[in-house]
């Protein structure tokens, strides 16, 4: 089964539907509350309206920019240098940019785990990993084909960081990257790119492939990244996760729903996998009835708890039953396979 990815289209119809949101509660216009499992993606890792966070927005100070790649240095120690960009959508293709001007070469490469790395090695300048759901092994081989290669590595830590570990992929796995890219999750959801390690990497960074970071963003990175370094938000997250990953696999056996349905990938950020289209949509139809916001993976922060990981867990009691006694996982199956889905 792939890696399910975020629905951005249903992301954004949900920004639009929301009056009001706190916490990992979300309100529409109607009054209604429902448990986000999206949390604006996954970048609102503390949950909406952290008090730091906003007290930080509200009165921002003089040198936020300062405070904020301290914080990032302290959250990323191996990281010798930071620069800041408006969005995170920026910050690689600029890091892509800097590593070409330093090694004189254009080929980069996107190294997929487990399948290893898509296209040669010659001229190559960069080796480009996501490291969500990589293992510590894949990683290193990564590291080693950019050390034999004599290219940079690159991880692109804008959904793992910081949620699997407060340093990082890079301090759950023990691989340093050269560069890491960071994204609105440093920030608590509000837009910013940031690109942070080798200081010779970071210099040649060319000003005009980055857009300044808004000072509002700025102030909530640097309160966002002090909350995660004082506080243990990404090993809470891994026991939510965990328990939720095995409490749903518990139900998937007993109603022997194996072959149409899994949750899978990081515990901290757990993917609903369909064996059809169908099923996703209905799926989602009977999460929204239950009054839950799901898009694809499950979105953990440190505003869930057990109440709520319970009550999705319930949803799942009910829903993964019915779909199978209703006979559509036979009747689906009959027909010609299907690539499993997580919507993009």
């Amino acid at each position: 089964m792939a890696s399910a990815a975020f629905n951005t289209e249903a992301h954004r119809r949900t920004r639009r539907q929301r009056v009001r949101a706190l916490g990992c509660r979300v309100w529409d216009g109607s009054g209604e509350a429902r448990i986000d499992f999206d949390m604006g993606g996954g970048a609102v890792v503390l949950g909406y309206g952290h008090p730091v966070v906003e007290a930080a927005v509200a009165d921002i100070p003089d040198d936020a920019e300062q405070a904020a790649a301290r914080a990032l240095k302290v959250s990323s120690p191996a990281a010798e240098a930071v620069r800041f960009t408006a969005e995170e959508s920026q910050g690689l293709p600029a890091a892509i940019a800097a590593v070409r001007r330093v090694t004189g070469r254009r080929r980069v490469l996107a190294c997929a785990p487990p399948s290893g790395p898509f296209g040669d090695t010659q001229d190559l300048a960069a080796v480009v990993i996501d490291p969500l759901g990589a293992t510590p092994d894949h990683l290193m081989n990564a590291r080693a084909l950019a050390d034999a290669a004599g290219a940079a590595l690159i991880f692109d830590e804008g959904v793992s960081a910081f949620r699997v570990h407060e340093h990082g992929a890079q301090g759950l796995s023990s691989v340093t990257p050269d560069l890491a890219i960071h994204g609105a999750a440093i920030a608590n959801g509000r837009p910013i790119g940031a690109i942070a390690g080798r200081k010779h990497l970071i210099e040649a960074l060319d000003d005009n492939d980055l857009p300044a970071a808004r000072p509002e963003s700025l102030a909530a990175a640097a309160a966002t990244l002090q909350v995660l370094a004082e506080s243990p938000v990404a090993p809470q997250l891994r026991v939510l996760g965990a328990e939720l990953q095995a409490e749903v696999g518990l139900i998937i056996e007993k109603a022997s729903a194996g072959r149409f349905f899994r949750l899978d990938g990081d515990p901290t950020l757990p993917a609903p996998l369909f064996a059809a289209p169908q099923l996703e949509g209905m799926w989602l139809r009977e999460m929204a009835a239950r009054g839950f916001i799901v898009v694809g993976p499950h979105a953990l922060s440190a505003a869930h708890g057990e109440p709520e990981v319970a009550a999705l867990i319930a949803a799942y009691a009910d829903i993964i039953p019915a779909m199978t006694a209703k006979g559509l996982l036979e009747s689906l199956l009959r027909r010609p396979p299907q690539p499993l889905t997580g919507r993009p």
